[in-house]
């Protein structure tokens, strides 16, 4: 197996925020590129985003941030917007305290406006979007660790309302204290399901939510990837426990849910993808380690898929990063590695750029 190649690129040498807690990519500019947007919990101009391909910084705003947020476009113009949550209390001067969307503006050097969606829940780790009801439109997903709930918001016909109306929220799980989020149709019969910690959240014919436990002895505190690793045209899971310092990484094949334990020793795994990095044809698993207190040891590892089950473990960077994305930041048609920081002392957002091998 010829080992993958990356290169290492400084994107920016100090984050301006500290305990940097958002990494989202997509395009912003709207020039066909992907765009870096990152957020922190402290500091002034705390959420901005990165313009793909000089890495020119620009502010969205200042803000409190808990990990997870989603970019979507919410008004309809097909400008991609922000929708992040704050933790479970901000300082004062902080805007807004609840789930709130940034409004992408028509000239990129004007700071973003924030539009408070709620401010009823605590603590809001996670979000996602997709049509959970069936209805044809995007709804937002969100989990509130908090509040211990997971519900999702339809979009208003004017989403500039501030708050949006309670009749909009519609609760799919109370007392569950989970992290990660994902929407995905994940049985196939065209109706798209709510995957939330170690569960999975089906929606039945009266609107209700029936609840599927994949795993009883795993951390709830979950990253959670999606794809078909096996090539059986049934997407799999893959979860990590973020939170431990001796983590697991499990794979779940559908649609038995048979577990394959790939690791028990990775150190804060709060960074887990799918992709097919060495263009083999098959999906292959990544994992990044975070570098809390200045824990010397963090790797970015992809588990390359060989087939009829078997992974090989490959080490391609040590950076201490935390909710890491990939996505082919280049054009050459392979997934790079973002590489965000969380409070590891190391504040510098990196990109590590696939050659290809």
């Amino acid at each position: 197996m010829k080992p993958l190649v990356f290169r290492h690129q400084i994107i920016d040498p100090r984050t301006t925020g500290t305990k940097n807690d958002v990494c989202l990519v997509g395009d912003i500019s709207g020039n066909g590129k992907n765009d870096i947007v990152v957020g922190s919990k402290y500091g002034e101009n705390n959420l901005v985003w990165y313009e793909n391909p000089t890495w020119k910084r620009h502010i969205i705003g200042t803000t409190h941030l808990e990990a997870g947020g989603v970019l979507v476009d919410i008004t309809g113009n097909d400008k991609l917007d922000v929708v992040v949550g704050a933790p479970m209390d901000a300082p004062i001067g902080y805007t807004n305290t609840g789930l709130f969307w940034f409004e992408n503006p028509d000239n990129s050097s004007e700071r973003w406006k924030a539009h408070t969606i709620t401010n009823k829940f605590r603590k809001y780790h996670d979000q996602a979007v997709g049509d959970i009801d069936g209805d044809g439109e995007i709804e937002i997903v969100f989990a509130s660790q908090g509040a211990k709930v997971i519900a999702y918001f339809d979009i208003p016909d004017d989403p500039r309302v501030s708050p949006w109306p309670d009749d909009y929220c519609h609760i799919i799980a109370e007392n569950t204290h989970v992290e990660g989020v994902v929407v995905v149709d994940i049985d196939g019969d065209g109706e798209a399901e709510v995957i939330a910690g170690p569960n999975i959240f089906k929606r039945k014919s009266d609107g209700s939510w029936e609840r599927t436990e994949l795993l009883a002895d795993i951390d709830v505190r979950t990253c959670i990837a999606v794809g078909d690793l096996t090539g059986n045209g049934k997407p799999d899971i893959v979860l990590s426990e973020g939170e431990l310092d001796k983590a697991k990484v499990i794979w779940l094949r559908n649609p038995d849910w048979k577990p394959t334990l790939l690791a028990d020793n990775f150190f804060h795994p709060h960074s887990l993808e799918i992709a097919d990095f060495d263009g083999n044809g098959m999906l292959d698993i990544f994992v990044g380690e975070m570098g809390l207190s200045g824990y010397p040891k963090a790797r970015e590892v992809i588990y390359r898929n060989q087939g009829r089950g078997k992974f090989d473990m490959d080490i391609v960077g040590h950076y201490p990063t935390h909710c890491s994305r990939v996505a082919d930041m280049t054009g050459n048609g392979f997934p790079d590695i973002i590489v965000k920081p969380y409070d590891s002392g190391n504040e510098q957002l990196e990109l590590l750029i696939n050659l290809g091998g």
